[in-house]
């Protein structure tokens, strides 16, 4: 979201999961990662809200229709993706940190994140070029700045078919910084690890309030210090997950439980604490109050997929199920396409901006982004990918030892 009194909260909802299990490796331990076999039925879930968020803007429903309070506030989709971005990619450090192994190595870890993200946007890039006409008008300058993702630094270019790539610009800088964030937590326990995602949370915190009373320029809410505190609550699950910390497996035991205390929460954030339904500037408690409440939903939407037995309860058996891994894998392809299709097919279906028949209109955009990203990832992502151990840093594996769980 922009955290800029999101002026265009709802136009430029969205974000760029791309995340994989594992995504540093360490440099002493090529072993495969563990795997979290729920995790793509939330990637699904998020990738459906934003979906829905932006096909209710377009048609008006999530601004004025009698279900506003519910799709106005998907986007928090986008704290959903960044807390899964947080867990899976600072777990490794985490692990290594907690064992006294050294860090995953950066030159691998920055190829395979470069091999995930770019092919596949540069193809939805092409695709928003030859489909919609406003990509196709900009100039060179800002194309060149839409295809090296440095769009959120000039504040100048929200283009219709690529608003939601805001989020993927916020999502490569936590790659580029996580590096970083890993020597701060060298040879730290957990105590020290949550202290540092504590630091992050308030540093995300401040940087909010700061940009929402105006004394910086609106657009470095989409920077990453404003974003800070969703990827820091999924650091801080990462650190609890890799040291094996119990109370992690106990919140977690019942799915359930967990995702009615996210719908309650989310509940909330659909009042006017959290402020309008449209595109009008937030006040700074406003500000505040949406990110924290996106932040718990996330974390508890998250949390079952991550903690607690993968094979109990109704909830993590949808999340495991076959429609889910699909949809979940095909998530990124469908985050970057679906807002070309959708404005592919409001001028198809000729229905203009803000006037209604989203039922019509999702009933396009859904199955056709589903189908192109699947498309993407088997001719492209995938492929792509194949490439992604070029750089692997071979070395002998070291004994296991004991995770300790404190700090």
């Amino acid at each position: 979201m922009d955290r800029s009194g999101r002026a265009t909260a709802a136009a430029s909802a969205g974000t760029a999961e791309v995340a994989d299990e594992g995504g540093l490796e360490s440099a002493a331990s090529p072993a495969r990662p563990e795997r979290f076999p729920c995790l793509d039925g939330v990637r699904a879930l998020a990738a459906l809200t934003v979906v829905l968020t932006h096909v209710g803007f377009q048609t008006g429903e999530a601004v004025s229709g009698p279900f506003r309070t519910v799709l106005a506030r998907f986007d928090a989709g986008v704290a959903v993706f960044f807390v899964l971005s947080g867990f899976l990619l600072h777990r490794p450090q985490a692990v290594a940190a907690l064992r006294g192994l050294p860090l995953p190595a950066v030159r691998p870890y920055l190829w395979r994140r470069a091999l995930r993200v770019l092919p596949g946007y540069w193809l939805a890039v092409a695709l928003a070029a030859a489909a919609v006409p406003a990509v196709r008008a900009l100039s060179t300058g800002a194309l060149l700045r839409q295809l090296t993702l440095t769009t959120i630094y000039t504040g100048t270019e929200q283009v219709r078919g690529l608003t939601q790539v805001w989020s993927l610009c916020t999502e490569v800088s936590f790659y580029l910084a996580l590096p970083l964030l890993g020597r701060l937590v060298a040879r730290r326990g957990l105590r020290g690890q949550l202290v540092l995602c504590g630091a992050l949370y308030a540093v995300a915190l401040a940087w909010q309030d700061v940009v929402a009373h105006g004394h910086l320029p609106p657009h470095l809410g989409y920077w990453l210090p404003g974003h800070l505190d969703w990827f820091a609550l999924g650091m801080a699950l990462a650190a609890l997950s890799a040291a094996g910390a119990r109370v992690l497996d106990q919140v977690a035991d019942d799915a359930g439980t967990c995702w009615l205390g996210a719908a309650a929460l989310f509940a909330v954030a659909g009042t006017p604490l959290t402020g309008p339904y449209g595109l009008a500037l937030l006040s700074p408690s406003q500000t505040l109050s949406r990110s924290v409440l996106y932040g718990l939903v996330a974390v508890l939407l998250v949390l079952p997929a991550v903690a607690g037995d993968p094979g109990r309860g109704p909830v993590r058996a949808l999340l495991r199920s076959r429609p889910a891994e699909f949809l979940g894998r095909v998530s990124y392809g469908v985050f970057l396409l679906h807002l070309v299709v959708l404005d592919v097919a409001l001028r198809v279906l000729h229905v203009p901006v803000f006037t209604g028949r989203m039922p019509l209109v999702l009933a396009v955009v859904l199955p056709v982004s589903v189908l192109l990203a699947w498309g993407s990832l088997l001719l492209v992502e995938q492929p792509a990918l194949r490439f992604k151990d070029r750089f692997r840093d071979r070395a002998p594996d070291p004994a296991p030892g004991p995770v300790p769980a404190t700090g």
